[in-house]
Parts: C-alpha cells; sequence; structure tokens
C-alpha cells in the first residue's frame, strides 16, 4: 500500500513537470503569460478539459516522430527548444509554473520513469495524461472542477525541491 502510495505522488510529480513543459511551451506567446495561455475561453480559470487540451498538445509537440510515445531523446530535444525561447515579460505566477526557475534538475529519463507505469522506457500518450489528470485533481484545491492562477502556481510552487534560504511562490 505504502508502494502505491509512493508510485501515485511520483507519478503526479513528473505530470507536474510535463504540465509545465506545456505552459512553457508557449512562452514566446503572450509575453510568457503561459497561464492564460491554457484558459482557452479567457474566463481566468483553467477548466480541465482546457488543461487536457494544453497538455495533450504539448505532448504531440514532444512526439517529434509521432508514434503516440515520447522518448528522454524526444524531451530532451523539446527542452533545449524551450530553452531558446526568450523568457522575458514572465510573471511571479509564470515564474512559479517553470521547471527551471523551480531548480528542477530531473533528466528527461527520470521525469518518464516516474510516469512510466509499465515499464517501458517510454511515455505513452495514455500514462501522460493520466498523470496529468492526477496533477490536475491534486492542484484543484477547492475542487471546483477547475484551477486559479493561484491554485497553478501553488501546485507547481510544491514541486520545487526545498533549498536552504529558498522562497516558495505563493
Amino acid at each position: 500500500m505504502k508502494r502505491t502510495m509512493q508510485r501515485r505522488t511520483a507519478m503526479t510529480m513528473a505530470a507536474a513537470a510535463c504540465s509545465l513543459m506545456a505552459a512553457a511551451a508557449w512562452a514566446n506567446n503572450d509575453a510568457g503569460d503561459k497561464f492564460k495561455m491554457m484558459d482557452a475561453n479567457g474566463d481566468g480559470m483553467v477548466s480541465a478539459s482546457e488543461h487536457a487540451a494544453a497538455v495533450t498538445k504539448m505532448f504531440s509537440e514532444m512526439d517529434a516522430n509521432g508514434d503516440g510515445n515520447v522518448t528522454a531523446a524526444e524531451m530532451d530535444a523539446k527542452h533545449d527548444r524551450k530553452k531558446a525561447t526568450a523568457k522575458s515579460g514572465m510573471t511571479s505566477n509564470d515564474a512559479a509554473m517553470d521547471d527551471h526557475s523551480m531548480g528542477h534538475e530531473m533528466s528527461s529519463a527520470d521525469k518518464i520513469a516516474k510516469m512510466d507505469t509499465n515499464g517501458d522506457g517510454v511515455l505513452s500518450a495514455s500514462e501522460h495524461d493520466s498523470g496529468a489528470q492526477a496533477m490536475f485533481s491534486q492542484m484543484d484545491a477547492d475542487g471546483n472542477g477547475s484551477l486559479s492562477r493561484q491554485e497553478m502556481a501553488a501546485g507547481h510552487a510544491m514541486m520545487k525541491p526545498e533549498k536552504k534560504g529558498a522562497e516558495k511562490t505563493p
């Protein structure tokens, strides 16, 4: 039972990392306001369907060969493209959602391993979707089926490794 909980927690953490990459993929749009990019209808909230659409798009962008799976090499390539994108104009909440500003040092292979439920070394679309859904549920602190900018930032900030003297973004 404890091992199952640890695996779920690890999957949720990896899903958060993937969700962060989805948001960061659009950093060059609209002055880097990733939350706004996920909020497709502009209502100030990210619904479960908006979140799912954003992470599905990110997964598709990582899946360079279109086989429905993401390898560590594909994830690294997407990460390299993301690093090349300017990050000027980010809000503090966007910074909290950005995995580099959060000090994530996890390799792509490690991120995949945390969500790879069948242990084949690649992240399938269904494994990714399951992890993203779990992360959405965890971030939805008030249980209303939508994420506020603050809930999303707080959810991603909880992924931040504790460092001496480091402040968490609210």
